[in-house]
C-alpha cells in the first residue's frame, strides 16, 4: 500500500500548510487602512513618543486630592502644580503630535483638589475664632459633662456664623 505523497510530512506539498509563519501568498505591498497609499515597512508610523508630563500631572493630581483631606495648604499647592504640569504636557503634545497620557485626568484631579482645598481653607479662615475657642475648651475639659458644656457654648456660635439651623451642629460634634 502506497501512501499519498501529499500526506507525508516532509513532502513539498505539505510544507507551509497550517504553519502560521509561512509567507503570505501575495507579493503586493500592504495598504494603509484607507487603501490609498502603501504602508511603510514596519507598519504605520507612530505619532511620536508619549509625553511623561501627563503621568506626572496624574500623580500630582491624585496626591493633591489625598493631601487636601489631611493638610489643605499642601493640597492646594499640589493641585496647582498638577494643573500647571498637565496643561504644559498637553501643549507639548499638541505641538509635537505626541500623546500625553494622564494629562487630562491629572488636570481634572488637580481642579478637584484645588476646589476642595480652597473650600477647606476658606471655611477654616471664616471659623477660626470659633474653632479655636472650641478646641481650647475641649482641651481643658476633664469630664464628658465639661465636653457637653463646650458643645453647648460653641456650636450655636458656629451655626450662627454659617447660617445653619439651630441644633444642626450637634449631629457632627464627634467630628470636631
Amino acid at each position: 500500500m502506497s501512501e499519498d505523497p501529499a500526506r507525508q510530512t516532509g513532502s513539498p506539498a505539505r510544507q507551509g500548510a497550517g504553519n502560521s509563519t509561512a509567507p503570505p501568498e501575495h507579493d503586493h505591498p500592504q495598504r494603509s487602512e484607507f487603501g490609498s497609499e502603501p504602508m511603510p515597512p514596519g507598519g504605520p508610523k507612530s505619532a511620536g513618543p508619549a509625553d511623561r508630563g501627563g503621568w506626572r500631572a496624574l500623580w500630582l493630581g491624585g496626591l493633591a486630592a489625598l493631601l487636601t483631606v489631611f493638610f489643605a495648604p499642601l493640597g492646594l499647592v499640589t493641585a496647582i502644580a498638577a494643573m500647571v504640569v498637565g496643561v504644559r504636557a498637553r501643549r507639548r503634545a499638541r505641538r509635537g503630535d505626541a500623546a500625553a497620557p494622564g494629562a487630562i485626568a491629572g488636570i481634572t484631579l488637580g481642579a478637584i483638589g484645588l476646589v476642595l482645598s480652597a473650600f477647606s481653607l476658606t471655611l477654616t479662615v471664616i471659623l477660626w475664632p470659633e474653632m479655636n475657642g472650641y478646641q481650647q475648651c475641649i482641651g481643658k475639659a476633664n469630664t464628658n459633662s465639661d465636653k457637653q458644656t463646650c458643645r453647648q457654648t460653641w456650636f450655636p456660635k458656629i451655626e450662627d456664623k454659617l447660617n445653619l439651623p439651630e441644633g444642626s451642629m450637634s449631629r457632627y460634634g464627634d467630628l470636631l
